[in-house]
């Protein structure tokens, strides 16, 4: 970081904190040291606040609409109002009114965003833009519809999930150094995955006190279904919780079971679960490029379609509000499908002979 000298005492603009990682050759690479140092610098009150973006105030008012009207949960709303702000940020940077939108910029942002994203990423974004054109028309804060925007065809669960071999995922966990407290914490978490099947974002949510030591259970918040999960814990998975809370005792006071491991210490986030497997999946050395982490969610439920488990008690065990979701994994069981098909009739022979 450029030596700015700031003075004792000084709080620092985001400008400043800019400034100060601007003149590294690799910028790009530093980007997640200016995040983190800029968080540091807020935990201890020495960063002033953004100045507020153009029209925050509708996208706060937006997100109140998502919670109490639509019911959505808090990460997907999260996902919406980044989407939303980073769409009136681009498409109206002078603070215009939200009034002037206008179909050709609606399609210039969805160009702009398709050079990133997968299809079926894009298919997401076309699905928030449109709820949020149509709370705009019928809020009057457009005078035309605009949400009627056409989206890239793709079909429902048309690649099936991504599963990997139980020998792999074991080779997988061995590959992770567990020399240090963070490498406990990665291992843990990636052992829950593979072996319960919980998604990202259940990891982050769970707690010191979900752990019952006594009954050997774990309480899991399952978000896509509004419910809880009590889980039994088999006699390893104790205790590596066990080892993994000594490894980490000065992170107990915080409540939250996984914290991130650079400074200020808070509960990780799904998305940095997942970035941690991409890194733990590169250092591995392992034939991983394509995995993420539901890939071991996903195993998990092969697992125990191979072991005769029934689809009821899977969805149920996954969190799955439909047997209709579950069943996308038979779609990976070829040996079970082979044993439901038809046997295929013989020709048969013509009466008046070959033609």
């Amino acid at each position: 970081m450029e030596s700015t000298r700031p003075s004792p005492g000084q709080v620092w603009g985001p400008d400043e904190l800019t400034r100060a990682f601007s003149r590294r050759r690799e910028r790009q690479a530093y980007r997640y040291a200016r995040h983190t140092y800029g968080r540091f610098l807020q935990s201890i009150g020495k960063l002033a606040p953004e100045a507020p973006k153009p029209h925050a105030d509708v996208v706060a008012v937006y997100a109140h609409h998502l919670k109490e009207l639509c019911g959505l949960a808090a990460d997907t709303i999260t996902g919406h109002a980044w989407e939303v702000g980073t769409f009136l940020q681009w498409g109206l940077p002078d603070g215009e009114a939200i009034s002037t939108l206008n179909a050709r910029r609606i399609e210039q942002y969805i160009e702009f965003r398709a050079a990133k994203l997968s299809r079926r990423s894009l298919c997401r974004t076309i699905d928030t833009l449109r709820a949020f054109l149509r709370y705009c028309f019928d809020h009057g804060l457009i005078a035309q519809r605009l949400d009627e925007i056409e989206r890239p065809v793709s079909f429902r669960e048309e690649l099936p999930p991504r599963a990997l071999p139980w020998p792999l995922i074991r080779s997988f966990l061995r590959s992770v150094d567990r020399r240090d407290r963070t490498g406990w914490r990665d291992f843990v978490i990636l052992h829950l995955m593979a072996h319960y099947g919980l998604r990202p974002g259940e990891i982050t949510r769970l707690r010191v006190e979900s752990i019952d030591w006594r009954k050997r259970t774990l309480t899991v918040e399952q978000t896509k279904t509004h419910s809880w999960l009590i889980l039994p814990l088999d006699e390893r998975t104790h205790r590596l919780l066990t080892q993994y809370m000594r490894a980490s005792h000065s992170d107990r006071s915080s409540g939250t079971l996984f914290v991130s491991a650079c400074a200020p210490r808070r509960a990780m986030t799904k998305f940095s679960v997942s970035q941690m497997f991409r890194v733990r999946a590169r250092r591995s050395g392992l034939p991983l490029a394509d995995a993420s982490a539901y890939s071991l969610r996903h195993s998990f439920a092969m697992r125990l379609f191979d072991r005769g488990v029934g689809i009821k008690a899977i969805g149920d065990l996954m969190g799955h509000h439909s047997v209709s979701s579950t069943a996308v994994y038979l779609r990976l069981q070829t040996e079970v499908l082979r044993k439901v098909a038809l046997p295929v009739p013989a020709p048969r022979a013509s009466k008046g002979g070959a033609s």
